[in-house]
């Protein structure tokens, strides 16, 4: 949600007429907007910002996890079926000039991309993800999964731009899906401004037991299998205390149904770091997300595969040095020595290494942050982002054939998001 504020701000400021179709529990309505946000979509929460309970441990407690997430799901798409039914007869009522999308969910969906098109909306998509990175936990989702790889190859047929991050990217994106090649645009991911400017002191520290001389390792998103939190607590793990410092690992985010967190904390108690890993498994409110960055000595991202990461941006945002593993476009914003280090994935003696030069050397962390942060400044504004979006806007409602309603400027486009 905070990826779709950003850049309906940014389209905004740029001249377009902005309307966000989102849920009703749109957690974003106290802040200041400078377009229109229609709560017509009735889904169910997806996050909650109280601390999740640790799952009950034993075979049966796993097969019975497994057994109501399965019919959770069916419900859910008979639901979401129906939400799309009231979505579809919605914009065709309004007939924007463009609808862009982010991800959708499930094959069925084309049926209704074909509708507007025969009603003459023009559609875009930004497409944050192209393949299923986590394993599925019952063999029925795992199926559900495979027929929407399959229909993702040619449903993206129907835009007539798909924008993506990352130069990096593309060709994986071309290799996997049927879509030509000058559909695809390519932008940055933006750094959000929400985090500083609904900063509070929420307490974190004084609930972490963290002390102002502590050095803190983060690892700050959604927990997924994909991210690699086991080879960040393999590599904590090698490095050892110093008489003069404490060393502390926070693992702060909501858990997907792929990732047990009794296994993560079992993980830590093996590896003998239970004392000094911090397991705060919840959505991170955006209040608390810059007291929680200013933490951080380091922040790790330790993914097995990727294409971008919003956190990331996050951290170069609050002047934080990071250290990523080489996959999806992470080579492109981490500048190597400079924002942070590289490292390769699965690799925690590699990832260790990493941590243990910046934990040691102060003046290295705060210029690293200091020229992360000037770098986000400078080439990832949410501004500029949708400037380029807009030229393509512009591009695909004057072409030939296309039935549009704007004439020579971008600034005049109607856009509806979702």
């Amino acid at each position: 949600m905070h990826y779709a504020y950003e850049l309906c701000t940014g389209l905004a400021n740029a001249g377009a007429d902005v309307t966000l179709v989102t849920t009703d529990d749109y957690e974003l309505s106290g802040y200041p907007h400078n377009f229109r946000v229609e709560t017509r979509l009735h889904l169910w929460k997806v996050v909650d910002s109280r601390s999740v309970p640790i799952p009950s441990p034993g075979i049966m407690a796993k097969a019975w996890r497994r057994f109501w997430r399965t019919g959770r799901r069916v419900l859910r798409f008979a639901r979401l079926l129906g939400q799309w039914v009231h979505l579809t007869n919605y914009l065709i009522a309004q007939k924007p000039d463009v609808v862009l999308l982010g991800r959708f969910y499930f094959p069925g969906v084309s049926l209704f991309f074909q509708k507007l098109q025969r009603h003459g909306l023009i559609l875009a998509d930004v497409c944050h993800e192209y393949e299923f990175r986590d394993p599925n936990l019952s063999r029925i989702n795992a199926v559900i999964d495979q027929v929407m790889s399959l229909f993702e190859k040619t449903v993206y047929k129907v835009f007539s731009a798909v924008f993506i991050h990352g130069e990096i990217n593309l060709e994986p994106f071309l290799t996997r899906l049927d879509i030509p090649r000058e559909r695809v645009h390519i932008i940055q991911h933006g750094v959000s401004s929400l985090f500083f400017s609904q900063a509070q002191n929420t307490g974190i520290a004084e609930r972490y037991g963290i002390e102002a001389s502590d050095r803190v390792v983060l690892f700050f998103g959604n927990l997924r299998v994909s991210k690699g939190v086991p080879d960040l607590l393999r590599a904590f793990a090698l490095i050892e205390e110093s008489d003069k410092y404490q060393t502390k690992l926070v693992v702060a985010g909501y858990p997907t149904q792929s990732v047990d967190v009794f296994e993560l904390r079992e993980l830590a108690g093996d590896l003998g770091i239970e004392q000094r890993v911090i397991f705060d498994i919840r959505y991170i409110p955006n209040q608390a997300v810059s007291e929680l960055m200013h933490l951080a000595t380091v922040v790790v991202f330790p993914y097995l595969s990727a294409t971008q990461s919003g956190p990331l941006m996050i951290a170069h945002a609050f002047g934080r040095p990071v250290i990523a593993t080489s996959v999806g476009n992470f080579p492109e914003v981490v500048k190597d020595g400079c924002t942070g280090f590289l490292v390769p994935p699965a690799s925690p003696p590699a990832l260790a290494e990493a941590i243990r030069k910046i934990l040691a050397d102060p003046g290295l962390a705060k210029k690293m942050g200091d020229d992360a942060k000037a770098i986000s400044e400078r080439l990832y504004c949410w501004n500029t982002v949708a400037r380029e979006m807009l030229t393509v806007f512009e591009k695909i409602t004057s072409g030939p054939g296309v039935l549009a309603k704007t004439t020579s400027s971008a600034k005049q486009v109607r856009t509806a998001l979702r």
